[in-house]
């Protein structure tokens, strides 16, 4: 609907065809050789699709299964404290003490009775999510810096994948001069600098998904139990082609919820996605994420990247900030749901109207600070908030370990360089061992060790909490 946005999308899409057209078979990459396949022409759909997988990757989690089994074995308190128990340890994002200059809109009416226990056997099959990396973003103002200009940094953490997920690029022509890195089929840069900005990215681990039981009228899933009443079903047909063979024809029902991704008689092709239950995801809403990266591209100033990136909705992104006037700053940014406290946390009742998302955050009430006291800011996947925030946010955030770390070495650290910084990425210390093993010393120190335990002991003991190998 953008023109502008069109135009960029066509003329990337014409350069790879161009690029495309012009290679010779013996050119093609060992992988299409191997298949016995020509790269098909690119479009401009596969553009956004390539952002919806992204935002999939970083988006799609599936919390909210083993909990809800975790919860069905051991009750709501112990589930509670196993999964949400907060650590006074741990470093938000926004500096505690930050004022929230506005009226937040009010919260959603919570349902009389919170939970609809769902038979443990439907959730046996479902394994957690396996454990993922992090990223980590921050920016240091010119008054901490021996340049006295501000320093961004940012080292995403994405597993290894082909393509990879990054390539190095700079982008130069009379209206913009951009460096950094970008994705496979996205034609901006996505994390970089231009001659006056630098922008850094993490992700927000904030809860844009929810599941939704589904209670349907019979097998044929034309109609589901909502509000008291049976509600008519939608179907979205997929032709699903495959090479040498006849094309797999899906009929996918939706509810008001999203789409019901696996029936109750299907095997799921992903182990982690329930069946017979709807999904609501923010990335299946329109949402124009490639303008922001656009905007972003020629931002000359703070303004300007408010704005851009007020056009990104999925995944959430805490946006680091620098700019050459001396400007720093990070937003917890994304479309978030207006929630009820502990809204989303388990499986969700898709009959009950209270289930559903209220709305959504205001873009400008979202956590956000700029030049704070401090000098600094910077994120590390953990919760972005302290309790003085008015939203609920839900989530499944890092633990304290790394925004901690950064946050005590920012903090002492003085008249920084770029070197500085390097070293800072470099960092070895494990934070959690330093917490821990004290304790552990203490009891271990009335025990009666071995000879072979005495000796691990002591190495334990004068352990300087760096893992040099």
């Amino acid at each position: 609907e953008d023109p502008r946005m069109r135009e960029v999308v066509e003329a990337y899409t014409a350069g790879v065809n161009a690029w495309i057209e012009q290679l010779d078979p013996a050119e093609y990459p060992v992988e299409y050789k191997i298949f016995n396949y020509r790269p098909e022409p690119w479009t401009p759909l596969k553009c956004a699709l390539l952002l919806k997988y992204m935002a999939w990757r970083l988006s799609g989690y599936n919390e909210e299964l083993p909990r809800s089994r975790a919860r069905a074995v051991l009750g709501d308190s112990v589930a509670d404290q196993l999964y949400f128990r907060e650590t006074p340890l741990a470093q938000p994002i926004i500096p505690p003490g930050t004022p929230w200059n506005f009226q937040p809109l009010a919260s959603p009416t919570p349902p009389s009775s919170f939970f609809t226990p769902i038979p443990l056997a439907e959730l046996e099959p479902v394994p957690p999510d396996a454990a993922v990396g992090g990223s980590n973003n921050w920016a240091v103002s010119g008054a901490k810096t021996a340049s006295g200009y501000p320093i961004l940094c940012n080292d995403p953490h994405l597993s290894f994948s082909l393509p990879s997920v990054w390539y190095e690029i700079q982008l130069a022509s009379p209206n913009v001069n951009v460096y950094g890195v970008s994705l496979p089929g996205a034609p901006a840069v996505i994390i970089g600098f231009n001659e006056n900005i630098a922008w850094g990215v993490t992700n927000t681990e904030t809860d844009v998904l929810d599941w939704y039981r589904i209670r349907f009228r019979d097998d044929r899933c034309r109609e589901y139990y909502y509000d008291g009443k049976w509600q008519p079903t939608t179907f979205r047909v997929e032709t699903i082609r495959v090479r040498g063979q006849e094309a797999v024809i899906d009929s996918i029902p939706f509810t008001h919820h999203g789409p019901v991704v696996y029936r109750a008689t299907e095997k799921p092709f992903d182990e982690n996605i329930p069946v017979g239950m709807a999904l609501r995801w923010t990335g299946h809403d329109p949402s124009r994420e490639l303008k922001s990266f656009v905007l972003l591209n020629r931002a000359k100033n703070y303004p300007d990247f408010v704005e851009a990136i007020s056009y990104f909705d999925c995944p959430g992104q805490n946006f680091a900030f620098a700019d050459r006037e001396g400007d720093i700053a990070i937003h917890h940014n994304g479309k978030f749901p207006l929630r009820w406290e502990k809204q989303g946390r388990y499986i969700s009742d898709g009959a009950d109207p209270a289930y559903d998302w209220a709305g959504w955050i205001p873009r400008e009430q979202v956590p956000q600070v700029k030049n704070p006291p401090q000098g600094f800011v910077q994120s590390a996947n953990q919760k972005p908030v302290d309790k003085t925030y008015p939203y609920y946010l839900g989530g499944h955030y890092a633990g304290f370990e790394r925004g901690r770390r950064i946050h005590e070495r920012l903090a002492e650290m003085e008249r920084i360089t770029p070197e500085d910084m390097m070293e800072l990425q470099r960092d070895i210390l494990n934070v959690h061992a330093r917490t821990v093993l004290p304790t552990l010393l203490r009891i271990l120190a009335q025990a009666d060790l071995s000879l072979a335990e005495v000796r691990d002991y002591e190495i334990l003991r004068h352990w300087d909490y760096r893992q040099r190998r």
